[in-house]
């Protein structure tokens, strides 16, 4: 759900390097928007209600949710290497190729858990802020709460940097993840054929949003549905989509609202 601004983050916070941002944002917003009208093909109108709250948090998301989860990131890495010195010889004597497929395989592995997580107990409650679109499209993705994304990112980075993955590998799936994120979230009949057990399709995600019960707690994995074929939540059936989205809860419309929702009863 990252690019562009996404990717990277505000680096500074001057007035021109604000402003900077806020354009490649709206630029992308602009380019995305185009494209998926034109493959969407939807009968709904672009501006509606659920949507707005789903762009305010595409520009929420680089300048509040980014800046705590690259902060907590880098104290986290401090307190690693203070502590911790583990080799990562082995994965940079890889080939870049190699050691690219062999981060997202690991990114995405670790994802999954922390996913399913969020699937339980009070974790839920942050995580059913991005199941709470109805209407799900590929602005959908955007809506995330700040807590899902840093707790994400560092149950993702702890493993990997333990593990000794290094380098620009870890920088390369950041944008693949991000911009797979937008497109899984797609309102379109895509589903790959028979790839489709291979890599994440809209078809896919859109089983892990339905509110419909055979779709509950399925198809966790960003990128690889094998992961779910692995560890038994695959639900992908032939010839048929998820239709009904949402969560029983009554999660608040607005940004305001959303961002207090894990901590009200």
């Amino acid at each position: 759900m990252r690019l562009c601004g996404y990717a990277a983050g505000p680096r500074s916070t001057s007035p021109s390097a604000a402003r900077n941002t806020i354009v490649k944002l709206v630029v992308a917003f602009a380019l995305l928007g185009l494209l998926f009208a034109a493959i969407e093909r939807r009968t709904k109108p672009f501006f509606r209600r659920e949507r707005a709250v789903d762009f305010v948090y595409w520009l929420f998301t680089p300048w509040v949710s980014r800046t705590l989860s690259l902060a907590t990131m880098g104290l986290t890495i401090l307190v690693l290497s203070r502590f911790t010195h583990p080799s990562s010889a082995w994965f940079v004597a890889q080939p870049k190729a190699l050691q690219i497929v062999e981060t997202l395989i690991a990114a995405d592995l670790l994802g999954y858990f922390s996913h399913r997580l969020f699937h339980r107990g009070a974790l839920w409650r942050i995580h059913a802020i991005h199941h709470s679109s109805e209407d799900l499209d590929w602005l959908s993705a955007t809506r995330l709460h700040p807590l899902n994304e840093v707790m994400t990112r560092v149950a993702q980075l702890v493993p990997l940097y333990l593990l000794g993955f290094r380098g620009t590998a870890l920088a390369t799936v950041v944008p693949v993840f991000a911009f797979w994120a937008i497109f899984i979230h797609a309102d379109v009949r895509w589903n790959f054929g028979p790839l489709r057990y291979v890599i994440a399709t809209p078809e896919f995600h859109r089983w892990h949003h339905t509110s419909e019960e055979e779709g509950i707690d399925r198809n966790f994995a960003g990128l690889f549905p094998w992961i779910d074929f692995l560890f038994g939540t695959l639900h992908l059936p032939r010839g048929r989509r998820a239709e009904k989205f949402g969560v029983a809860e009554r999660v608040p419309s607005d940004l305001l609202g959303q961002l207090a929702y894990p901590f009200t009863r």
